[in-house]
């Protein structure tokens, strides 16, 4: 009987979860293809197939946040249903605790726990290493399309170009304005046409620009330009060589940012560091007390889906609602409090004497007391 009841518990759980968890990730995931992969979709850089692929590597660096609030938000749908129906009353009134009812909550919370820190410490660092990967060799393999008619190309430093046509490597009425530091303009070329060309060995593209004019200028403003102006040379020939190794080699370096380090390679990174304080007298640096921060951090928010769920037990119980949004609007609300004492236990990184990384673990621990003391409170009702 109790493993059936189990069964039943787990599945319909396991459904909530399922479904908020694949509403989350896609809300995530149109915020973060709408910001970083619509625009290269649209201007021919990437290719339909290039962009599933890029998704799909979204997802295991996206998940690490979707899963601590679809499981919170599922198990305040899953449970407040069977209270709405009276299903957790008529479990009581057979002679089932509390404690028995929630097993299989746990159990899902565990897992969750478990499924979010392999994702925030293996899988999504290399997906998103794999991603600024496949960008990188992406661009490399289509150099052309970085320049598109009709748009303002600002993808090189110190560069801002507009061609009104192309078609294929031609193009006509080419406009480019060249930036200095300040972001001012210090120079405007134009030229009625030109062919463009990729030049491999170097890594750039070549632009050759035929019968042009260049004009030195302090802003965007075009209207000055007159054939009496003292500032203005003519070209009936000029190329100009754009660079892209910058681009490339920011999109695949080496993965130096914490973020797309695995466990395994943190804790290298760690003992690294570690071995290079000998001459500190036990003081800790400051890159490794940065480290350990984002270790930690990453640990107590795959731990935060076990210690929300807690609370999230007793919550669905005593709402007992069978409104989704209701629920969901619930689960919003006990995250954001999670994540408004998680930026309040920030502030206290770089004090003095003060373990920033363990600070980190007080929502945690906050929420798992009160989640214990409702439980508690709700059981012996």
């Amino acid at each position: 009987m109790i493993n059936l009841l189990h069964r039943y518990i787990f599945k319909e759980l396991l459904i909530s979860i399922g479904i908020s968890f694949c509403f989350f990730l896609f809300v995530l995931l149109m915020g973060e293809t709408i910001r970083d992969l619509s625009e290269l979709l649209t201007s021919g850089k990437l290719g339909f197939k290039l962009f599933l692929q890029l998704i799909a590597l979204l997802i295991p660096h996206l998940a690490i946040f979707a899963i601590p609030f679809a499981v919170l938000s599922g198990i305040l749908i899953g449970l407040g249903r069977l209270c709405a129906d009276e299903e957790i009353t008529a479990m009581k009134a057979s002679g089932f605790s509390l404690y028995q009812i929630s097993s299989s909550v746990f159990f899902i919370a565990f897992l969750g726990m478990l499924i979010s820190a392999a994702f925030s410490l293996h899988y999504g660092p290399k997906s998103s290493l794999a991603y600024r990967s496949l960008i990188a060799q992406s661009l490399a393999d289509n150099p052309l399309g970085f320049i598109q008619e009709n748009s303002f190309v600002k993808d090189f430093p110190g560069y801002v170009i507009y061609v009104n046509d192309r078609e294929g490597k031609k193009l006509k009425d080419f406009w480019i304005w060249e930036l200095n530091e300040a972001n001012e303009v210090e120079l405007f070329l134009r030229a009625k046409k030109g062919e463009l060309n990729y030049e491999e060995n170097k890594r750039a593209l070549m632009l050759n620009l035929e019968n042009g004019s260049i004009e030195r200028r302090t802003t965007l403003d075009t209207s000055s330009i007159s054939s009496s102006s003292p500032k203005i040379l003519y070209f009936e020939s000029l190329p100009i060589l754009l660079p892209l190794d910058t681009l490339f080699e920011d999109l695949s370096a080496a993965p130096i940012r914490y973020k797309d380090m695995t466990l395994a390679q943190l804790m290298d990174e760690r003992n690294s560091l570690k071995d290079k304080e000998d001459n500190l007298d036990g003081m800790i640096s400051e890159q490794r007390r940065h480290l350990q921060l984002y270790i930690h951090e990453n640990l107590s928010q795959a731990y935060s889906v076990f210690a929300l769920s807690i609370v999230a037990i007793p919550l669905a119980i005593r709402v007992g609602r069978k409104e989704s949004l209701v629920n969901v609007l619930i689960a919003l609300l006990i995250a954001l409090l999670y994540h408004f004492l998680t930026v309040c236990m920030s502030w206290f990184d770089g004090v003095i004497g003060i373990r920033s990384d363990l600070l980190i673990w007080i929502p945690n621990i906050l929420f798992q007391l009160l989640g214990i003391w409702l439980f508690s409170k709700a059981a012996r009702q």
